[in-house]
């Protein structure tokens, strides 16, 4: 290293500090003058000086070693900063599940489900019902203590919902068929159907946290809610006769599936998959509707419009689906388009989700599409064919395979580069 000091007129000298190449420190007192010193000049501490007089100037006693001293107490303490956030995120990680137990566990879960599926189709069911009943409950004991908002009204959304239906509908076929009239069971089965391949395929297929991630349980239920009902209907439908041999008493599997009303047979819109499937989606439309415009608007908002009896504002507790979704670039990007709102007022809302009235009914609107735009594009091939219907199934799964292992790739590489990149960076 050397000390430059660089003379002028004025009497208050600077002092630059020129290091190695990687790193420089800078004292200016004040910007009026510049002394040049040279540690050519110079004697080393260990010569028995303690001040070496250069050019006129007074070097303070081991200038030399207190500043490599301070770079080397500033590296060690960046040094300690990146191994304290990389331990944080570690225990974040194990706290979330990332552990040996949890990893096991779900890759055995993940063979046994494809083992059931090809040496036992016609106990698939019972499969179903026993994951629904373990995975369930636990992921909304997580969604209960979730922070900043609970997340328990998830469960209001629409594949919550056709998954809880689908598990008391299987739940009401075991208990016999002969307690259901033969009519319902054919709604159902048909509504299932053009359900399950439809808007649950679909969802498999843009959602990106519907991946195949072995250790996370909240991940893992994400996946079985939207890829596991297109599997059991896949059994249902083009594996019928071994279902109904082995469950002859709960099962009658051999309905007439015609996808759209018409035709040559003059099928009636309710005796069709897509009538059927439609008049379900409907169904939880308009509740799911009405319910966020008069109660679940409100609830995430961090100034509710509801008061408490005291006169005061009634406390965020509760989020929902819509203002999850809301929240981020889609906000923007609607408010852009859509209404030529200015960004800072959408990040805004994001911020204190206090979306507008008009914002929920374009996600609305935009979400019925997409379900019949699903039906039309992914149900109807489905049922023309156990072939198209099971290389949906295989291409959704390693999409979701490849999600999981980005995910893993993440965790192992990019987070730590990213995280000592952020503390070299932190200009505080």
């Amino acid at each position: 290293r050397k000390l430059i000091l660089q003379r002028s007129n004025s009497v208050t000298p600077t002092l630059d500090f020129v290091s190695a190449p990687h790193t420089r420190s800078r004292f200016s007192p004040t910007p009026s003058s510049s002394v040049n010193l040279s540690t050519d000049n110079m004697t080393s501490p260990s010569s028995g000086m303690n001040e070496q007089l250069v050019d006129g100037q007074m070097e303070p006693d081991g200038l030399k070693d207190k500043l490599a001293e301070a770079y080397r107490l500033g590296s060690e303490g960046a040094i300690q900063k990146v191994l304290a956030e990389v331990e944080h995120q570690a225990d974040k990680r194990i706290r979330a599940g990332f552990g040996e137990t949890n990893f096991t566990l779900g890759v055995l879960n993940t063979i046994l489900i494809v083992y059931i599926f090809s040496a036992f189709p016609q106990h698939f069911w019972i499969l179903y019902l026993v994951e629904a009943f373990l995975l369930i409950p636990i992921k909304f004991a997580l969604m209960i203590r979730a922070k900043p908002l609970n997340q328990a009204l998830y469960y209001l959304d629409f594949c919550w919902i056709m998954n809880f239906l689908g598990v008391a509908g299987l739940v009401c076929l075991f208990s016999g068929k002969d307690h259901i009239s033969s009519t319902f069971r054919k709604h159902l089965f048909l509504a299932a159907y053009g359900i399950c391949c439809g808007p649950l395929l679909g969802a498999t297929a843009v959602l990106p946290f519907v991946a195949l991630i072995f250790h996370d349980v909240t991940t893992m239920t994400s996946l079985f809610i939207h890829i596991f009902p297109p599997v059991l209907v896949y059994v249902l439908r083009w594996r019928s006769d071994e279902v109904t041999e082995a469950w002859p008493n709960s099962f009658y599997l051999n309905h007439e599936v015609v996808f759209f009303p018409g035709g040559a047979n003059g099928t009636s819109f309710f005796d069709s998959v897509f009538g059927n499937a439609l008049s379900f989606y409907l169904l939880w439309f308009v509740f799911y509707t009405v319910w966020q415009v008069f109660i679940g608007l409100d609830l995430p908002r961090s100034q509710r419009h509801k008061r408490r009896s005291d006169g005061k504002r009634a406390l965020a507790v509760y989020d929902t689906v819509f203002h999850s979704t809301m929240r981020g670039s889609l906000v923007v990007t609607m408010g852009k388009i859509l209404w030529k709102r200015p960004t800072v007022d959408s990040l805004r809302q994001s911020r204190e989700n206090d979306f507008e009235m008009k914002d929920l009914i374009v996600y609305m609107m935009f979400h019925m599409i997409a379900v019949i735009m699903s039906l039309l594009t992914l149900a109807y091939p489905c049922s023309i064919s156990p072939v198209i219907h099971g290389t949906f199934i295989v291409i959704l799964t390693v999409i979701c395979a490849w999600r999981g292992a980005k995910r893993y790739t993440f965790y192992c590489t990019e987070m730590y580069a990213k995280l000592i990149r952020k503390q070299f960076l932190n200009k505080d």
